[in-house]
C-alpha cells in the first residue's frame, strides 16, 4: 500500500555518508530565485528568469554523546578553519509501516556542496540540549542512502544537569549565580561567486570577520544588588571618560552521565559583554530574568 503520510520514523537524514543519529527534525527548502524581465511598450512580462536555484537544509539533533551535525559536516574543531568545507546531504523516505527506515528506500533526495550556513547550540533547564545546523547548497538529485539509526544507542539524551558548570569558564557577571539557559549561535554570512559559463556559483564565502554570540539566562533573586540587570556605569559625557568592557574566556563542557567530558565548546578569551536585559516578574507569576549577552569573532572551537 503507498504512503499516506510522512512521519518521525519513516524518514531520516544523513551527512556525508553517516546517518545523524539523535535527529528530531529536517526541514528542505528550495527557492529558484525569480528574476523578472520587462519590455517597453507592454506591460506584461517579457521574461521570468531563474537565476540560479538555491537549497537550504536545516537539521536538528538533541546531544547525546554522538557526534554533532558539525562533526560530521566537517570533521569537528575550529569554525574558521572548517568555514569551507563542504557536505553532502542525503534525506530518506520510507514505508510509514515500516519499524526503521532502510535501504532501498521508497524515495531519496542528495544535496551535494552544502556549506554550514548558520549554527545554535540551546542547553535549556527544561528540555534536550540541542544542535541546529543550516546548510545552503546549488544541486539536489533524486536518490541516496541513508545508513539506518542505532535501534539501542549506548549514549543517552543530554539535559540540564549534563552542563559541566564546575568544569567550565563563565564570564564574572553569571559565574557562581543559577542558570536557566545558554545559548550558542553563529551566522557565517554566506555569500556567493560566480564565474561566466556557469550558472551554479563557484564558492560561497564567509564575510569575516565572523561574530559568534553566546547569551546566559539567569535567574535573578535580588541577592546579588551590585551586578543586578548589569553592572553600573557612571556618566560619560566628560573628556576622556570612556567605558572599558573587559575581554573574558568562555568555555562551556557537557558532560556524560558518568561525568566524562562529551563536547566542549571554546569561544576563546576574548568575550565582551554586549548587553543585559531584566524581563519577567509580571502578575501572571513569571519569575524575572536576566539575560547576559557576549560577543566574540572568530572564535568557536567544538569538540566532542
Amino acid at each position: 500500500m503507498p504512503n499516506k503520510r510522512i512521519f518521525y520514523a519513516s524518514h531520516a537524514v544523513g551527512v556525508n555518508g553517516t546517518v545523524v543519529v539523535g535527529a528530531q527534525s529536517v526541514g528542505l527548502n528550495t527557492n529558484f530565485n525569480l528574476e523578472q524581465v520587462f519590455q517597453l511598450g507592454r506591460l506584461a512580462i517579457y521574461d521570468n528568469i531563474a537565476t540560479d536555484p538555491d537549497v537550504e537544509i536545516t537539521i536538528s539533533k538533541a546531544l547525546d554523546g554522538y557526534p554533532t551535525i558539525w562533526e560530521l559536516a566537517t570533521g569537528g574543531g575550529s569554525l574558521v578553519e572548517n568555514a569551507n568545507d563542504q557536505s553532502e546531504i542525503v534525506l530518506a523516505v520510507d514505508d510509514e509501516t515500516q519499524d526503521f527506515v532502510a535501504a532501498p528506500h521508497t524515495a531519496a533526495v542528495t544535496m551535494t556542496g552544502c556549506y554550514v550556513s548558520s549554527l545554535t547550540y540551546t542547553f535549556p533547564v527544561d528540555g534536550n540540549l540541542t544542535e541546529e545546523l543550516v546548510f545552503v547548497g546549488s544541486h539536489k538529485a533524486v536518490g541516496g542512502t541513508v545508513i539506518t539509526p542505532p535501534a539501542n544507542p549506548n549514549e543517552r539524551v543530554l539535559r540540564r544537569q549534563n552542563v559541566k558548570i564546575g568544569d567550565s569558564t563563565l564570564p564574572t557577571m553569571v559565574s557562581g549565580r543559577r542558570l536557566s539557559q545558554i545559548s550558542i549561535s553563529a551566522d557565517l554570512g554566506r555569500e556567493k561567486m560566480f564565474a561566466l559559463g556557469q550558472l551554479a556559483p563557484f564558492h560561497r564565502f564567509v564575510n569575516f570577520p565572523l561574530e559568534i554570540t553566546v547569551s546566559f539566562d539567569v535567574i535573578s533573586d535580588g541577592e546579588n544588588a551590585n551586578v543586578l540587570a548589569g553592572p553600573s556605569f557612571d556618566e560619560t559625557s566628560g573628556e576622556c571618560v570612556g567605558i572599558d568592557i573587559q575581554k573574558e574566556p568562555i568555555v562551556i563542557k557537557l558532560c556524560d552521565s558518568d561525568g566524562i567530558i562529551a563536547y566542549t565548546f571554546d569561544l576563546g578569551s576574548g568575550c565582551s559583554l554586549q548587553s543585559v536585559s531584566y524581563s519577567g516578574g509580571d502578575t501572571g507569576g513569571g519569575n524575572v530574568t536576566e539575560t547576559y549577552t557576549y560577543i566574540t569573532y572568530n572564535e568557536l572551537t567544538i569538540t566532542g
